[in-house]
């Protein structure tokens, strides 16, 4: 079993968005069907099926969760590395798709936040049509939004992805074997000495 990581982390977003939900949108947009379906259809050469990693399966009709084991990717999160795509292969092909599929994620996130942002600027003209009857902070917040929308028009993006880590060997692991096997030798090993000296002992008798 082979392990590579797409690490990605917040970069520029509305300020009325924290980071956590950014990390729900982009949860929700990697499983869902309609978003896989419309990257897939414009993108050729790839062999990546959504049942790969979709957290459920269907059996005899019911729809039951999958375990960790069964999925070619999760979306998980550490302490040293932050969040990311855990990929379990090392064939370079698959990891260059999740890596394309994450950025039209990422792209797809863009265009929602400025629509989202463009709104949020209309709500506040709309309530406040005069601005020099508004407070110092409703002004800063009209600015804070409009530099963002400048940023992501001008190429920013919600989230900075990083390229796939090169896939690492994870199981079995050689050290375990050798281990097991000195273990399991040594105990074949005493178990025939035993054996060999207690059939010794009764051709002597």
């Amino acid at each position: 079993v082979y392990e590579s990581k797409l690490i990605y982390s917040v970069d520029t977003i509305p300020p009325f968005y924290e980071a956590g939900k950014v990390s729900t949108d982009f949860r929700n947009k990697f499983y869902s069907v309609s978003v896989f379906d419309e990257w897939k259809q414009n993108t050729s050469n790839t062999t990546l099926e959504f049942e790969d990693f979709r957290t459920t399966k269907v059996i005899d009709g019911f729809v039951l969760s999958k375990n960790e084991d069964e999925k070619l990717a999760t979306l998980a999160s550490e302490k040293k590395d932050g969040s990311f795509v855990l990929v379990k292969s090392n064939q370079l092909h698959i990891l260059d798709d999740f890596f394309k599929y994450a950025t039209h994620i990422n792209t797809v996130l863009k265009k929602e936040y400025i629509q989202r942002a463009k709104q949020e600027l209309n709500i506040i003209e709309t309530r406040f049509k005069d601005f020099s009857t508004a407070n110092d902070s409703i002004i800063s917040n009209i600015l804070s939004i409009d530099r963002y929308i400048v940023s992501a028009e001008k190429g920013s993006s919600v989230l900075a992805i990083q390229r796939p880590t090169m896939p690492k060997k994870v199981s079995p692991k050689s050290s375990l074997i050798l281990a097991m096997s000195v273990v399991l030798g040594g105990m074949v090993g005493v178990f025939f000495i035993l054996l060999r000296y207690a059939i010794t002992k009764r051709k002597e008798q």
